[in-house]
């Protein structure tokens, strides 16, 4: 039997964890870090804190406490930090020396002395498991002890993560069993072995050192024992006689192997009186222990006979590979009347449903899984039939004993039967309306241990409607209205779920986000439900909380999410939507963020492409203005010749006109003015084409110097070629039907054509002139066709610049 909430003996804190302060936070029992969990020294100087530190009044029980550090320390010490602790014995100081290495100083209260006979065995202690007590003494009325400070916590911080592998356990065991056997050697009995009392001294590799005083507990500031002698879970079953032997310490330490092993500490959540009833009249059975050879290590430390336990001589050979034997006591019904289970026979029924309680799995297998027809549910009816009076005997036998129910159900009708007294428990965990918020915590919580045992729970609560059933128990009357309300909730949350999945805004994802109530695996959103039911204040606050984080957690968030976060206002369930939403909105906004980043990525290659293409057009400035020079100087060569030839032509002396076979020719130009012409428009052309170069770079001219002839050649040859195919069909026809083609009459109209033009320009005199005007022609269409090329050029750059 055990509560989520790890309550202990009577309602309190569990058998390992006594608080010191209720009214005091809570907070992770078992860490010795000093960070924020250790108390800032309190104000004054230095030597005020070496001399005075006060402590709450509250805790000074049985002997006045501490005012100030004895002088031998304050020369040498500097108080840091009081760590409380509850107990009448002494006082921990947490103190630094001049090196600035830090301490710890245990002050004994006036009235209370340290063991001078284990001061004397300390020098003994010679083994690297055991905190060295490094300085013991007496000054100004006191006792004291001053030890190595561990701030890398304790053996329960480990704990908490679940069971530890096996291999870890075993070299946990072999140091453990070292210290203890160094103590042993030394004739000191610890008495209080437990994970709080085991310091980590160093975690790589992890190094154990044992403990006393509950050191380790009062260095997180959480919770300690009251009694420095015995632990109730980790006592051996003499130890409740008051026995004293090196015995009771190796059955501590099988219970701390038992429960690295495990994952779960012993006897969580059960009373004093149960513990106690446990341990005097029944073994501790180790086979909930997976590993085998951890298992026989745990049967052989917690034999309940000292005389026959393992020692340290056993537990070295089983380190070593061997298997000592184990003096396995079967558990033997007691004789005489009343109900056999677990080794004992009950007679009432308070004791038959705490001990059902107890042991609650074994319990429903034992009496229901085998049906009618089980000797165990046989036995156990033949005991109800002899208990005296019929206080709905018949009604739990016929009504649910007998019926198809789940075994653990039907346990839970014959608890409450049984004793109503006791509070509400299902599968041996108490189900209080307080204990029930703690099954959304579990159920969210994949790693821990009870993770499966609470979604469990809250489905059976839910799918069978346990909540009226458990409210017939002490203490829960509440939980029948905690049940309505949380059906109320599951029907106003499955309303709101389908209505947000329905809208158009919201992704197709967040239909996995929101399930129904009931139908989500874990069950979180129901056992949320359950919780707001239970403790709406808590669990609204928790949900607030969790509302702000979940859209504090989308850095950009999706409009549908602004939507769904803006309008939840104070409304529980659609602060629960925003939480289970948070997930999606952030996926969402991580994939607009890849694409951005994938975007910004190619939009930064292009550019830099773009800058290197920019680079190497740039650095062809040169090589592209003495291409174009170049390539115009055929230009200036054929206006040259045009000239000449022009001049030859049409050109005469200055005496006046003059006949060319028979015809009148009028003087015209000089030759001197048409090359001058001709290099003015051989310059235009130069000028435009190094223009053109010196903008272009590299791009000028891409497929060499002529490739624009090449494109007009091209485009002429286009052109000719339908006459030259015209021509090959009238040649063909020609072959073919005999008759003569018309080549000849091609011909024979191209050549005296050719000839009048020719005697045309020799009697014109506008001949030098005509040809005047065709360099002016040609140089500005050579530099209007350059303007041309330049703004088709800078159009494609400005296309290409765009989409870098």
């Amino acid at each position: 039997m055990g509560e989520f909430d790890e309550t202990g003996p009577g309602g309190g804190t569990p058998p390992r964890d006594t608080r010191r302060d209720a009214a005091g936070p809570a907070r992770d029992a078992g860490s010795t870090r000093r960070d924020a969990r250790v108390p800032a020294p309190r104000p004054g100087s230095a030597q005020h804190l070496a001399s005075e530190t006060r402590r709450d009044a509250g805790a000074a029980v049985g002997g006045e406490s501490l005012m100030r550090l004895p002088a031998v320390l304050g020369e040498r010490y500097e108080a840091v930090a009081e760590l409380p602790v509850q107990g009448a014995e002494s006082d921990l100081l947490l103190v630094r020396d001049a090196r600035g290495d830090e301490y710890v100083a245990k002050i004994f209260r006036r009235g209370y002395s340290a063991d001078r006979e284990v001061w004397a065995k300390l020098p003994e202690l010679d083994s690297p498991h055991v905190l060295r007590i490094l300085e013991t003494g007496h000054a100004d009325g006191r006792d004291y002890e001053v030890a190595a400070y561990a701030p890398d916590g304790n053996l329960r911080s480990l704990l908490r993560e679940g069971p530890l592998p096996a291999e870890t356990a075993a070299e946990f065991a072999a140091q453990l069993a070292d210290g203890l056997t160094a103590l042993h050697r030394a004739g000191i009995v610890h008495r209080d072995l437990k994970p709080e009392n085991v310091l980590v001294l160093g975690a790589g590799p992890v190094r154990l050192a044992i403990a006393d005083f509950g050191l380790s507990k009062v260095l997180d500031q959480s919770v300690v024992f009251a009694s420095s002698s015995r632990t109730l879970a980790y006592a051996a079953p003499e130890s409740l006689s008051g026995q004293v032997s090196p015995a009771r310490d190796w059955w501590s330490l099988g219970m701390i192997v038992r429960e690295m092993a495990t994952g779960r500490a012993p006897f969580q959540g059960l009373s004093e009186t149960v513990v106690v009833d446990h341990l005097a009249t029944r073994p501790v059975s180790a086979d909930d222990v997976p590993d085998p050879r951890l298992r026989l290590l745990c049967q052989g430390l917690l034999t309940r006979d000292p005389r026959k336990r393992w020692t340290g001589a056993q537990i070295t050979e089983w380190l070593d590979g061997g298997s000592p034997p184990v003096a396995e006591e079967s558990p033997q019904a007691e004789s005489g009347s009343g109900l056999p289970f677990k080794g004992r026979r009950f007679t009432r029924r308070d004791d038959l449903a705490r001990a059902l309680v107890e042991d609650w799995d074994h319990a429903a297998r034992y009496f229901f899984a085998r049906g009618e027809s089980g000797e165990a549910w046989r036995s156990l009816r033949d005991w109800l039939a002899e208990l005296p009076g019929d206080d709905g005997r018949i009604d739990l036998v016929d009504g649910h004993l007998t019926t198809r129910l789940p075994p653990d159900v039907k346990l839970l009708h014959l608890v409450r039967w049984l004793d109503p007294e006791l509070p509400p428990h299902y599968l041996g965990r108490r189900m209080t309306a307080d204990d029930l918020p703690n099954l959304a915590v579990l159920a969210e919580d994949r790693r821990h241990p009870d993770h499966h045992l609470a979604c469990r729970i809250g489905r059976d609560l839910w799918e069978r409607g346990l909540l009226p059933a458990l409210a017939g128990f002490a203490g829960g009357a509440e939980l029948a209205r905690v049940d309505d309300q949380w059906r109320a909730y599951a029907t106003a949350w499955n309303d709101l779920a389908r209505w947000l999945r329905a809208q158009e805004a919201t992704p197709p994802g967040l239909d996995a986000r929101l399930p129904d109530a009931g139908t989500d695996d874990p069950p979180v959103v129901l056992l949320t439900l359950l919780a707001l039911a239970a403790r709406p204040a808590q669990a609204g606050r928790h949900l607030a909380d969790g509302a702000a984080r979940a859209r504090s957690s989308v850095a950009e968030p999706p409009p549908w999410f602004t939507w769904m976060a803006d309008g939840a206002g104070d409304d529980p369930l659609r602060r629960l939507a925003v939480a289970l939403a948070a997930p999606e909105a952030v996926v969402e906004t991580e994939a607009r963020a890849r694409d951005r980043l994938a975007a910004q990525r190619q939009d930064e290659a292009l550019r830099a492409q773009w800058a290197d293409r920019e680079r190497q057009r740039l650095a062809g400035r040169g090589s592209a203005t003495t291409r174009a020079l170049l390539w115009t100087l055929p230009l200036l060569a054929f206006w040259l010749l045009g000239s000449w030839t022009v001049d030859t032509l049409f050109g005469g002396d200055d005496t006046g006109p003059s006949a060319v076979g028979g015809f009148q020719r009028s003087s015209g130009p000089s030759l001197g003015v048409l090359i001058a012409a001709s290099v003015v428009a051989w310059a235009v052309q130069c000028g435009s084409e190094v223009m053109l170069a010196r903008a272009q770079g590299a791009e000028y001219l891409p497929g060499g110097p002529w490739s624009l002839f090449a494109k007009v050649l091209a485009a002429a040859g286009r052109a000719l070629s339908g006459v030259s195919r015209a021509s090959r069909t009238m040649s063909g026809a020609a072959r073919r039907t005999g008759r003569p083609g018309c080549g000849l009459l091609f011909l024979a109209g191209t050549l005296p054509l050719l000839i009048v033009l020719i005697l045309l320009g020799a009697v014109m005199p506008l001949g030098p002139l005509l040809w005047l005007l065709l360099l002016a022609a040609g140089a500005f269409a050579h530099a209007v066709m350059a303007g041309m090329r330049l703004h088709r050029w800078r159009e494609s750059r400005s296309g290409a610049g765009g989409k870098a």
